[in-house]
């Protein structure tokens, strides 16, 4: 879990998102989660399969979004160190900080995350607003001969991974601002509130963010958020 530390929210709000970071997510670790149903006024426990676990997606985001309250979720860790550092960053931050430790990992990530992003306490923002988006290998071969340096990381033999920060940053909207909107510019996936705007303007903000990638590589990212 040292890979998740820092994410802001809450423990209930964990299995909703399937939080992940630096190549964990909160599946690995979740074997059960217990829900309020207030139709029924029964409560229900849903196993980790139950829970139909995906990249930023579960079974609450979709069948039972807005129909169950999650009241705990249970963990089961390893007494077995794991360490997760296949992402550059990560792992130089971990050398020197002294070399592989869990307790290294997570001071590491806490560092990239305060150094990268936004505290909501300052600056209101949305964190992580989009997915990164899988595409067929085919579609990644073609754009990494337009774009050699383009991020990727492989989820299959037939799927990879792209960085949808990337993707906007290339984009041209990484630190640019609209208005009382903007994209931070630190980080390219975090769109950010100075003060005063409505839900409709960091929409119609993350509609534009979206049609740009898809002009510029022919890739569709999708919003991570729950939308009501």
């Amino acid at each position: 879990m040292e890979n998740l530390s820092w994410i802001p929210g809450s423990v209930g709000a964990a299995p909703v998102q399937n939080i992940g970071a630096y190549g964990t997510e909160a599946c690995c670790v979740i074997t059960a989660v217990e829900c309020y149903v207030p139709a029924e006024h029964r409560m229900m426990r849903l196993s980790a399969e139950a829970c139909c676990f995906g990249y930023r997606d579960s079974i609450f985001k979709r069948e039972l979004q807005g129909r169950v309250v999650i009241t705990a979720v249970e963990f089961a860790l390893s007494l077995k160190p794991l360490f997760h550092v296949r992402y550059g960053e990560l792992s130089r931050e971990v050398e020197q900080l002294g070399g592989m430790s869990l307790e290294h990992i997570r001071q590491a990530v806490i560092a990239i995350r305060k150094h990268k992003l936004p505290d909501p306490k300052q600056l209101g923002n949305t964190g992580s607003f989009f997915k990164n988006p899988v595409v067929s290998r085919a579609v990644a071969d073609a754009l990494t001969e337009r774009f050699p340096d383009m991020p990727r990381y492989e989820v299959s033999n037939e799927e990879v991974k792209l960085a949808a920060g990337w993707l906007i940053d290339q984009s041209g909207w990484r630190g640019r601002r609209e208005g009382k909107v903007g994209v931070h510019e630190s980080q390219a996936l975090v769109l950010v509130n100075y003060g005063g705007a409505t839900g409709a303007e960091v929409m119609a903000l993350a509609h534009r963010i979206q049609e740009a990638v898809a002009t510029q590589f022919g890739v569709q990212i999708e919003m991570e958020v729950n939308l009501r």
